[in-house]
């Protein structure tokens, strides 16, 4: 019974590979302006405020999705619910292309929030669990994560040429439009492919019998009553803050280094190339040393280049370049540890999935805030603005150093009772 558990995903390879692609893809229209920020921002005749609020809209449905997204998911079929997803969300992409105004671009990034945050992440995630056995659930999160930055890292190829390609024979907007075209049409086409070649889930004992189990209102006041819930969503509010914050490395290319469009949005993409290797490399080296110790590293991976871009105004472009590399290494390094924190505090099985949305209702709080406040310094200090960004993101860094201490006494303490 356990080899034929342990063969479950490896069986199930194919539907991984989908969805892992789908899982990357589906973001690249809510996402893509933070790749070529200031032509997005000429082409819409935008202001700095008005570019965060877009990322403030789409996280506010990112809470929702949270919080009752998983419902839905249990009460539609996964693969009609990531298959319609993946065909609205490239639809409000087609909506894009008839040069909308500021308050129809908020309908647009609502609209996205919605399909690839409340119905389409819950939807994977059950997916994810449903395709692997119950000793392969973290390699199956792993090798997600991890595919989904080699995915990235191809598509910021891709994406560049396309902008670079009709921004050059035309314009900058034809550019974007160029881009916008290539992931509608993507996201389309996977949601059309993975409703025709997903099988539904076949269903079994021991799966009918967790879908029986509820969650009750009793279980959710035992998860709020938890410290270690309240320490692990710190903890996660802090490493997400730079999994935001990072797309303002673009326009600061081009503001402060001159750089032009493309070869700014070369600085973001960049993260992508180094996420496999950070979030595998994170996961295999923490089992080894211990979490709490790899999070004091990639919090200080990100807290110490900020520092940097405060204090040397002057550094040239390579060294930019190489602090940029750092904080990538440190923020998909920590990303993916806060979930799996949760056995060494202690936290029960039975609420686990429970623990899991209040931790990323709480923990993804800065994809409101972060986007607006970003854009609001811009606006209101211009290229002084960034010295105001990497303060509060060095700052936070250093909060969350002290929250891995907390944790780690906290975990201590526990052990010894």
């Amino acid at each position: 019974m356990s080899a034929e558990r342990s063969a479950k995903l490896r069986r199930h390879m194919f539907h991984l590979v989908i969805i892992t692609i789908a899982g990357a893809m589906i973001y690249g229209l809510p996402y893509f302006r933070s790749y070529f920020y200031d032509a997005y921002l000429e082409a819409y005749n935008l202001t700095n405020t008005q570019m965060g609020t877009f990322g403030s809209m789409f996280g506010i449905f990112g809470m929702i999705s949270y919080l009752f997204g998983g419902v839905v998911a249990d009460m539609v079929s996964t693969r009609k619910l990531m298959s319609a997803s993946l065909v609205l969300t490239g639809l409000g992409g087609l909506l894009h292309l008839l040069h909308p105004n500021y308050v129809m671009l908020l309908g647009i990034y609502a609209l996205w929030g919605f399909t690839s945050l409340f119905a389409f992440w819950p939807s994977l995630l059950k997916s994810l669990r449903e395709i692997a056995g119950a000793d392969e659930q973290s390699k199956a999160y792993g090798f997600m994560e991890g595919g989904r930055g080699i995915v990235y890292a191809v598509d910021a190829v891709i994406i560049l040429a396309l902008f670079s390609h009709f921004s050059k024979v035309s314009s900058d907007l034809a550019g974007l439009n160029g881009v916008i075209i290539y992931y509608s049409a993507v996201a389309i086409g996977l949601g059309v492919l993975l409703f025709f070649l997903m099988k539904e889930k076949q269903e079994t004992v021991e799966t009918m019998k967790e879908e029986k189990e509820k969650v009750t209102l009793q279980q959710v006041i035992e998860v709020v009553k938890m410290p270690q819930i309240w320490l692990l969503s710190l903890i996660m509010c802090c490493t997400y803050t730079m999994n935001l914050a990072f797309y303002y490395f673009t326009p600061y290319a081009t503001s402060h280094f001159g750089m032009a469009a493309a070869a700014g949005a070369v600085v973001t993409m960049a993260a992508q190339y180094v996420r496999p290797v950070a979030s595998f490399g994170g996961g295999i080296i923490a089992d080894r040393i211990g979490r709490s110790k790899v999070m004091y590293v990639t919090f200080t991976l990100m807290a110490v280049p900020a520092l940097l871009m405060i204090f040397m105004q002057g550094m040239s472009q390579a060294v930019f370049i190489i602090l940029c590399i750092l904080t990538y290494a440190g923020m998909y390094g920590g990303s993916t540890m806060v979930f799996s924190m949760m056995d060494e505090g202690g936290i029960p099985l039975k609420v686990s999935g429970t623990a899991c949305g209040f931790v990323c209702t709480v923990g993804y709080l800065p994809e409101i805030i972060v986007p607006f406040c970003a854009g609001s310094a811009l606006d209101a200090f211009g290229e002084n603005g960034y010295r105001y960004i990497f303060i509060a993101i060095a700052v936070i860094m250093i909060v969350g150093i002290m929250m891995v201490r907390v944790w780690e006494n906290f975990v201590r303490r526990k052990k010894q009772i």
